[in-house]
């Protein structure tokens, strides 16, 4: 028989196992509340380029539609420098409070292995919000270079060992290209260039031999024969460009180095406010009009979680942080 004691156990267990989930919510309730009413005031979008380049272009159509959604301004702020490493650091150094966005790209994990000093922990400062999506580049060469195709051009390449060149114009597209070489076994010389314009000029009279670029730059110059593609750097074909064929399908094993885009937030920004963030970059991501429009920057969209967000930063940090080591190339 139980004693009472033993009798009011279970009653007095209960109110206490209550208790404690009453407390779970009251103590959750703040940042639930902030999320609800988020925001309150304008919103800073951070991006690493001047104004008026893709990038840019893709930060407005984004700021645009949070500003609708949310009934406040979300103003870009263009923070340009060093691969974006510039605003990198004012995002890693801004209050965690939601009032601070910024468009992340592939150079959160290039720079740290590229640059000797960053200011900035790719891990530690950001919290991942989503991803926007991937922008494939395109392998294009001189069209006096006699290879019709991405094996044709790797034995030539071969076969001229150190004669080629390629021009660099960011450090995306260097380790892109130097990926590249290390895939396929070739050599080819490294010529800097300040900007995509210059490096497509070299190309284009037959100065420098490669190039890789965005779908959306490169296409309207082979198409009006002035450069060649052979391939493009995806996993997959690209809808824009069906008919180009993967460096993958041309003889080059497990090479994809595309550009990718997504939205950030300082580090420890509250879960609920970047969930909240999330979800409406989701909801404007599948709107027709905003589709279209990222779409013509030859932008795959691809939205995701936090937790998958982080995850691919994760891998891309390390893949990178091997091509640098492997390269030997690194800026100091």
């Amino acid at each position: 028989m139980r004693t009472a004691h033993e009798m009011n156990a279970r009653p007095a267990t209960g109110k206490f196992l209550a208790l404690l989930a009453a407390l779970a919510v009251l103590v959750a309730a703040p940042g639930i509340l902030r999320a609800q009413q988020y925001p309150v005031k304008t919103v800073r979008f951070i991006v690493g380029f001047p104004a008026g380049g893709n990038t840019d272009v893709m930060a407005r159509v984004i700021a645009n539609r949070l500003s609708a959604y949310w009934e406040q301004s979300v103003i870009v702020d263009n923070r340009p420098g060093a691969d974006a490493s510039i605003a990198m650091g004012i995002v890693a150094k801004s209050p965690p409070d939601g009032y601070t966005l910024y468009l992340i790209q592939s150079g959160v994990a290039i720079n740290p292995a590229l640059y000797k000093n960053v200011p900035f922990d790719p891990i530690k400062d950001f919290a991942p919000i989503t991803l926007i999506g991937h922008i494939p580049s395109l392998i294009a060469i001189h069209p006096s270079v006699p290879a019709k195709n991405m094996r044709e051009f790797i034995a030539f390449a071969r076969a001229r060992k150190g004669e080629l060149s390629y021009g660099s114009t960011s450090s995306p597209t260097m380790l892109a290209t130097e990926l590249f070489k290390k895939a396929a076994g070739i050599d080819i010389v490294r010529i800097n260039f300040k900007g995509a314009s210059p490096a497509l000029t070299a190309l284009m009279t037959g100065d420098i031999q490669l190039v890789i670029s965005g779908i959306g730059t490169l296409m309207p110059l082979a198409k009006a024969g002035k450069v060649r593609v052979i391939a493009i750097t995806s996993q997959k074909r690209s809808s824009q460009a069906p008919g180009i064929p993967t460096a993958i399908e041309g003889g080059v094993p497990g090479y994809v180095a595309s550009v990718w885009y997504g939205i950030a937030a300082p580090g420890a920004t509250p879960r609920a406010i970047v969930d909240r963030v999330n979800a409406d970059v989701r909801k404007l991501l599948a709107e027709p009009e905003v589709r279209q429009r990222l779409l013509g920057q030859g932008i795959a969209l691809a939205p995701n979680t936090p937790e998958q967000f982080a995850e691919m930063i994760r891998a891309e940090i390390a893949k990178w942080d091997k091509v640098v080591k492997e390269s030997g190339v690194r800026i100091d």
